[in-house]
């Protein structure tokens, strides 16, 4: 498992398209908080602009999608994926070895971008005072959020392995993750009989537990997230043991 996840990391991290992201992502930030800073009133504290991150913690959802992309782009389209089971490896190794070099390239990818906005926001804007509470509040959400991240990531590489085409799978974990919830809601709303049914399906959601910023439940996020992860990686990994790659 060690020279296959080595061989995976060092793929991924020797594509362009790694850095293109990076380059975007933290190119995108700049231009914001520099924005930010020159229109913003006197008023506005590093605090204030940090309080952005609990709000769009939900995106992280959305980035495993991008970054799971890095590790299996192509492996349909060049056959790679049919070369490594028809070399012997495997199938289990396969799918954990990708698993696990995604969930690492996950962790690294957002560390450094929300260290990079945490210190870009500490360096353009004055500190109120209240730094330290809100680096404590930070990283309690952040460690509310990894579970949720790590559960929509195992359920969008299972999607991967399972569903021949990165596009499919897309619009599945979207529809599941990003659509399911409302759709939940709205039927809440409209069969109020429902209504419990619908609270008690929706604690399990990952999109749910981002809903309300500043509130930190740490054992029910850990609880949702890897059950997501799994009951999605057994799924997985089980089916593509017995799947035929065409």
């Amino acid at each position: 498992m060690g020279k296959y996840l080595n061989a995976e990391l060092y793929k991924v991290c020797r594509r362009v398209y790694l850095f293109a992201f990076l380059v975007v992502v933290l190119g995108g930030i700049t231009a914001m908080l520099m924005m930010l800073k020159a229109n913003a009133g006197p008023g506005a504290t590093a605090e204030s602009v940090l309080w952005v991150l609990p709000l769009v913690l939900s995106v992280g959802l959305y980035l495993v999608v991008v970054i799971s992309d890095m590790v299996f782009s192509d492996q349909y389209k060049y056959n790679t994926l049919k070369n490594e089971v028809s070399y012997g490896l495997p199938r289990f190794r396969i799918y954990f070895g990708k698993l696990i070099a995604t969930a690492i390239m996950c962790v690294v990818l957002c560390t450094v971008i929300l260290a990079y906005y945490f210190l870009l926001s500490v360096a353009l804007f004055p500190q109120e005072g209240t730094l330290p509470e809100m680096m404590k509040m930070l990283g309690q959400m952040l460690l509310q959020a990894l579970p949720l991240w790590l559960g929509g990531l195992g359920l969008y590489l299972a999607l991967l392995f399972l569903v021949r085409g990165s596009t499919a799978a897309t619009v599945i974990y979207v529809l599941v993750v990003g659509v399911s919830d409302s759709m939940l809601k709205l039927l809440g709303m409209l069969m109020p009989t429902l209504a419990e049914a619908v609270e008690k399906l929706l604690s399990i959601l990952l999109q749910t537990n981002f809903a309300t910023a500043g509130v930190i439940d740490l054992p029910h996020a850990w609880l949702v997230g890897m059950a997501w992860l799994g009951v999605a990686t057994l799924a997985g990994a089980l089916v593509f043991q017995k799947r035929e790659i065409n």
